[in-house]
């Protein structure tokens, strides 16, 4: 009680020497009790008598006096917590200090601190996101799965033939690149799929280079439509080129041994699926610049203005090139008239055929089968040529009766009417019976005359004067071989009476007639071309 009068009375005096009125605060006070004790002081005070005014200065330097002796006490009686204060203040200085050292630590680290946390935050939200995507494929696993297997599906479709809904599943994956184009799946899926379609156009490709009828090219187009891989020029383009694949792959599976069967077959493969092919063009890419009334323009079947830009045209005249070509080559290989004349026919017959679809070649066809003809002919002369000169070569000359009655008919053949070629070959058409004393001239005339029956099967008219020409030149090769063989020849009397008979039956009789049987050939036309 003693210290507190003290302590107020301190601070009494303190806020009276500041203080301008009695009625002002008595000093500062650290809580409001301690205010309220110093104005109940004041009010003691002010209370006391001036004796007791007067010795209250004194009361309270004792009472200072007695504090100060008390605390005196005290310190001497608990100097060791003073010394534990003093050990504590210096242990609480260190370890301010390392506290102080370690905050500087920890704010030079806040910064990492703060981008690891930032790094964090990130990372979290990324795992967040996937979580909510792999929430999201779970939830959606069935349609994914389902989405996953269309290329296996479309792959599948497309080799079992059902072209139409692998086509129905490339659509729907175009379209749904087209609404989630940002989609790492779809992406993939649409990879896949232009692999699988890839395999499928190859796969129509491959059936258009098959034996194909009219409705099954106008699927195959129209699926290759669907596909728009192409542009439409370049569809009739590979159209055309697929369909000229197969149709080389059948001529060269033709068996060229029997040039007969050969050509044959060759004609019959053009005819059947050339027309096919025209026709299917024209039934696929039906053009407006096409002719109303249907007939063709330029001969090409197809229109020379036509949208195609004259692919058809250029098509079918590379391929009845070819086939005049291969004619050309195989026509010299057939070693019989009546074979020759067939294939002709053949030709002829394919040519109207195809005339239907504006490719009538049989304008083209004479010159090719004129100069297999006249071949023919050439080397059947020359080989009897030859078998008369081995014949003769070798011949024995033996002396006939002259009264025999085939030296009577030979005679009476021998010396015709009228000598002109023309009414020899209107008089009888068999061999002169003469010939048969002179076995060198018959030969030379079974020779000639087998030549001609190979060339009267195909004997156009413009071969009058090259076969002529060739039978004249057979005539004089024969006369001058006989006369070579009379200059040459020791002969006695009666083998040079025999020889000089041969000859003069060699020119009176088989050279007249010869060209009254090439004259029954080209009736009115040799004569006008053998001297």
């Amino acid at each position: 009680m003693l210290g507190r009068k003290a302590h107020l009375c301190r601070q009494m005096l303190m806020g009276r020497s500041g203080s301008t009125s009695a009625a002002a605060p008595l000093g500062t006070y650290a809580s409001p009790a301690e205010r309220e004790q110093a104005e109940a002081y004041f009010s003691d005070l002010l209370s006391y008598s001036l004796e007791r005014l007067s010795k209250e200065p004194e009361l309270l330097r004792a009472d200072q006096d007695q504090l100060r002796r008390q605390a005196q006490d005290s310190a001497v009686a608990h100097y060791h917590a003073f010394i534990e204060m003093a050990a504590g203040l210096d242990a609480t200085r260190v370890g301010l200090a390392g506290v102080a050292g370690r905050l500087e630590a920890l704010a030079g680290a806040l910064p990492s601190l703060a981008a690891a946390s930032e790094r964090f935050t990130a990372a979290a939200q990324d795992i967040s996101a996937q979580r909510a995507r792999a929430k999201q494929l779970h939830r959606q696993q069935g349609a994914l799965l389902e989405l996953l297997e269309v290329p296996q599906l479309l792959d599948a479709c497309a080799r079992g033939g059902a072209i139409e809904e692998a086509l129905d599943l490339r659509a729907f994956v175009a379209r749904a690149s087209l609404l989630h184009p940002d989609l790492q799946v779809v992406r993939g899926l649409v990879a896949e799929v232009e692999a699988a379609s890839t395999a499928m156009l190859e796969a129509l490709l491959a059936r258009l280079r098959a034996a194909v009828q009219l409705p099954e090219c106008l699927r195959i187009v129209g699926h290759l439509r669907r596909l728009a891989v192409f542009p439409e020029a370049e569809l009739r383009r590979r159209f055309l080129q697929c369909r000229e694949e197969w149709l080389a792959e059948l001529v060269a599976e033709l068996d060229e041994r029997s040039v007969y069967d050969y050509l044959k077959r060759l004609t019959d493969v053009h005819r059947l699926q050339l027309f096919d092919v025209v026709m299917q063009y024209r039934a696929i890419f039906a053009d407006d610049a096409l002719p109303a009334d249907g007939s063709t323009a330029g001969g090409g079947g197809d229109g020379a203005g036509a949208g195609d830009g004259g692919a058809l045209f250029s098509w079918a005249e590379h391929r009845v090139v070819a086939y005049l070509e291969a004619l050309r080559r195989a026509l010299p290989r057939v070693g019989e008239g009546g074979a020759l004349a067939s294939v002709l026919e053949h030709c002829m017959y394919c040519g109207m055929s195809l005339g239907r679809v504006g490719l009538d070649f049989r304008g083209l066809l004479p010159p090719l089968f004129e100069a297999a003809a006249l071949g023919l002919f050439r080397s059947s002369v020359q080989v009897a040529v030859d078998a008369f000169a081995a014949v003769l070569d070798t011949h024995k000359w033996v002396a006939l009766s002259s009264g025999g009655p085939r030296t009577r008919r030979g005679a009476a053949a021998a010396q015709p009417p009228n000598p002109n070629p023309a009414d020899a070959a209107r008089g009888e058409a068999a061999p002169p019976y003469a010939l048969m004393d002179h076995a060198p001239m018959a030969t030379l005339t079974n020779g000639l005359l087998g030549a001609m029956n190979e060339l009267r099967h195909c004997a156009p008219l413009a071969l009058a004067a090259p076969c002529a020409q060739t039978l004249q030149d057979a005539l004089t090769a024969a006369v001058a071989a006989m006369a070579h063989y009379q200059a040459t020849r020791p002969l006695g009397s009666g083998e040079a009476a025999q020889a000089g008979a041969a000859a003069e039956a060699l020119v009176s009789i088989v050279c007249p007639y010869a060209v009254a049987c090439l004259g029954r050939i080209f009736p009115g036309a040799a004569g006008t071309f053998i001297n």
